[in-house]
């Protein structure tokens, strides 16, 4: 069968680019012709795919959606694929992976505790309208064949908001690599940690993610100045950071807060930390999450997070109700003062995650992908 795969930027590197890796792999190895349909690639060693360059327009922002997903809707049906998998919102696909679960969510979240004008902001803006528009259109085909969500959480959203029926929906919960983050490790990278940035006995923070204001760095930060105890919080990937640079000051946090930029080897901090804290306001699935539970780190998060669902208050962690309440989340950081609860929960908290291997995720992907495949060749035998 020839089968399509959509991705705006394509790559070997990257969460969502592992994944779609592993999907290429898969069905090249059932047999199965691969197309890529990208703007841009950077790949080695796929030599049983195709690549099809769509031409986009990148500014403005609003407009480089609009032609990424005509160029694909051109693409496709010059070729006629016998399924379409995207990974991106776009005109025309049989299966969609909502990675990124509702913009219209996501704007909603983006506006707490804002006021009127922040709103109108949001929503008067040709971006976020053409965004909402394609979203729409997207969800509400009916050529769409399968929805693929990675939490329950974002398969409520699309049924609720969009009337999407469930038996359409397919949770399939994001994977990891267990043999990226080495536990036997830990001392190791506890000591290197404490010689670098010269820690005794503080309780150790770590956050990691890009989009700081989205993911609720500001309100951490705030609740870290709440803390009675002594700290050292870790605040690793890309974001602006020179507003809460100067929130630091002001609070009196310098040296006990460190931005670290993106790195290469984050296990070092997950295998070397205490406490994972990430009052997100909004995620479908938080990958950095995920990983830290796998390294046996109790969360605080919010329920605005989908791998909230894995949480059990008090086993695996504590699941904020307010995501902007300073007080809520330093006093859930405040019940991991004790080493004995830190342990007990970060090892159940691996455990929860244990199952949700890359394999799993591929496996079940590529099941939903065959029964697309199957309900079209039925329907193509049966002359409708």
């Amino acid at each position: 069968m020839k089968i399509a795969l959509i991705r705006q930027k394509y790559t070997p590197f990257g969460g969502a680019e592992r994944y779609m890796a592993r999907l290429v792999e898969g069905l090249a190895a059932e047999g199965h012709e691969v197309h890529i349909l990208a703007a841009k690639w950077d790949a080695g060693g796929e030599a049983k795919v195709t690549f099809h360059r769509v031409p986009i327009v990148r500014r403005p922002g609003w407009l480089k959606a609009l032609t990424f997903s005509l160029g694909c809707k051109r693409i496709i049906e010059s070729q006629r694929f016998d399924v379409v998998f995207s990974l991106e919102r776009t005109l025309r696909q049989d299966v969609y992976r909502a990675g990124d679960g509702c913009h219209r969510i996501w704007l909603r979240q983006k506006n707490l505790g804002g006021g009127l004008w922040g709103r109108l902001a949001t929503y008067l803006n040709p971006f976020q309208l053409g965004y909402l528009a394609l979203e729409r259109r997207l969800f509400t085909d009916p050529k769409l064949s399968a929805i693929i969500a990675n939490s329950q959480m974002g398969k409520r959203e699309i049924m609720e908001l969009y009337g999407v029926p469930a038996g359409k929906i397919q949770v399939v919960y994001n994977g990891i690599d267990a043999a990226d983050f080495p536990l036997q490790k830990r001392e190791e990278y506890r000591q290197r940690l404490a010689e670098e940035y010269r820690l005794t006995e503080e309780l150790r923070i770590l956050y990691v993610g890009s989009g700081f204001k989205r993911k609720g760095v500001p309100a951490l930060i705030e609740a870290a100045a709440r803390l009675p105890f002594p700290f050292k919080l870790f605040v690793v990937g890309k974001g602006r950071c020179g507003y809460l640079k100067r929130r630091l000051r002001v609070l009196g946090l310098e040296g006990r807060v460190v931005f670290t930029g993106p790195v290469r080897d984050v296990e070092r901090f997950y295998l070397g930390c205490d406490l994972f804290a990430f009052p997100t306001l909004y995620d479908p699935f938080s990958n950095a999450t995920l990983e830290a539970m796998a390294c046996a780190l109790p969360v605080v998060t919010s329920h605005y997070n989908g791998v909230a669902e894995l949480i059990r208050e008090g086993e695996q962690g504590v699941v904020l109700r307010d995501p902007l309440d300073a007080e809520e989340i330093a006093a859930a950081i405040g019940r991991f003062v004790d080493a004995g609860e830190r342990r007990r929960m970060g090892e159940q908290a691996a455990a929860a995650v244990a199952p949700l291997t890359m394999q799993r995720n591929s496996r079940e992907t590529l099941a939903v992908i065959r029964g697309v495949l199957e309900q079209k060749t039925d329907t193509q035998e049966n002359g409708e």
